[in-house]
């Protein structure tokens, strides 16, 4: 699948999220308690790998509504990430590769110099929502707001 077809994918998965009928898209897992998001891309300069809990139904109602908010949140950070990558603005000058990961235990990334050295990295998503933002200026204000 080619960027172009995996952002409509991801955007159908949205959609089903928010639609509150449940998600069946990038979910794997079964019974009750251990379905999860899972979403990995990986390309010379873009990786990502999400594995998230998701419609955990034995969990309380704010533990469910915080698993559809992180799934939510990766599935709009990959959109916005492989949309730069498409655009050729998700490196700037100097970078040779963009990581990124999520799991319960939050979000994270990575991004390699040429050389294979760490030019950056950090936890959470404020740093890449601020790269995006600046290399998609024609596009809506992006908003990702880690749970």
């Amino acid at each position: 699948m080619d960027n172009e077809e995996t952002i409509e994918e991801l955007r159908a998965a949205l959609a089903e999220l928010e639609s509150g009928e449940g998600l069946s898209r990038f979910v794997d897992g079964h019974g009750l308690q251990s379905r999860f998001f899972a979403f990995s891309w990986k390309s010379e300069e873009l990786s990502i790998d999400f594995n998230l809990p998701c419609g955990r139904v034995l969990s309380d109602e704010d533990e469910q509504a915080l698993d559809a908010a992180r799934v939510g949140a990766a599935l709009r950070m990959a959109i916005l990430l492989l949309t730069a990558a498409d655009g050729g603005k998700l490196l700037f000058e100097g970078e040779a590769s963009l990581s990124v990961a999520a799991d319960e235990d939050g979000a994270r990334y990575f991004i390699v110099g040429p050389d294979g050295e760490e030019v950056d990295a950090g936890d959470g998503w404020d740093a890449l929502v601020a790269r995006l933002d600046a290399a998609l200026p024609d596009g809506d204000e992006v908003q990702i707001i880690w749970p």
